[in-house]
């Protein structure tokens, strides 16, 4: 069943902090609060703090889930943003980027700057009301109570569109990432990524299939291997007659939080 109702969601990655999450998800009046956790719960110092939240936002009567994501790993905690973005786009998003750690804080900035043409998607930032001594009590957060809540500028990152990333998942699932450029031209065809103008090969002297070749490898030059260079995310090389397409670290990274679900 769908609803015509929009509702107010928060996304906060769990550090040590309890109040910088509820408080401003209470104050704003929140329906549903998603919490990132770190996926070693073992290694995770602050997932005594998970607990307490959960508790908190349920006598504010407001639904709280989880995702799990590498908290050191920018483009793991990227992934999980996105998946989360994308099951609440219909909904009014707004991010806590001053919990957790700094790299979660970095992503959660990023990822609003990212999908912003994907949802209603905004940042905040928590000024606490004070912060405890660095010397922690086992069950003692960082900071307590708070001052002020306050907006964070809105700006834009580009993405590459859909079928840059469609292209380079298929160079990434070959071996090794390398792939020659005559079988991705016949596999980005195949998945519709590319096409030929048939009716200009009549105007060509040449056959139809001379024709048809050429201009596939203008298409895959054009509109997939230039752009795809351009972000950094695929290197060219040749190797005896064969040209090779190879993906970057870039690319892999890209892949990890805006590859397919």
């Amino acid at each position: 069943m769908t609803t015509l109702q929009v509702l107010r969601i928060h996304i906060a990655p769990v550090g040590f902090e309890v109040d910088r999450i509820v408080v401003p998800a209470i104050d704003m009046k929140a329906d549903r609060v998603w919490l990132i956790t770190h996926d070693k719960r073992k290694e995770d110092e602050g997932d005594k703090f998970v607990k307490l939240i959960q508790a908190k936002l349920k006598a504010g009567r407001i639904e709280c889930l989880q995702e799990q994501a590498d908290r050191i790993d920018l483009f793991d905690v990227l992934r999980v943003l996105r998946t989360i973005i994308l099951k609440e786009k219909d909904n009014s998003i707004l991010v806590n980027v001053s919990v957790g750690s700094k790299i979660q804080a970095i992503a959660s900035m990023m990822a609003c700057m990212m999908f912003k043409d994907v949802a209603n998607i905004k940042p905040y930032y928590v000024v606490p009301e004070r912060y405890n001594s660095s010397l922690l009590k086992e069950d003692r957060q960082e900071t307590e109570g708070v001052k002020q809540i306050l907006p964070m500028p809105e700006y834009k990152i580009e993405l590459p569109n859909e079928k840059l990333i469609r292209c380079l998942d298929i160079i990434n699932q070959k071996a090794d990432g390398n792939i020659t450029k005559r079988e991705l031209k016949d596999l980005a065809i195949k998945a519709g990524l590319i096409h030929v103008d048939e009716k200009r090969i009549t105007a060509m002297r040449r056959t139809k299939e001379e024709y048809s070749d050429q201009a596939a490898y203008m298409s895959l030059n054009k509109n997939l291997i230039a752009p795809l260079r351009s972000w950094r995310f695929i290197t060219e090389s040749k190797i005896a007659t064969h040209h090779i397409v190879s993906i970057t670290e870039d690319g892999k990274r890209a892949l990890k939080f805006l590859g397919a679900d």
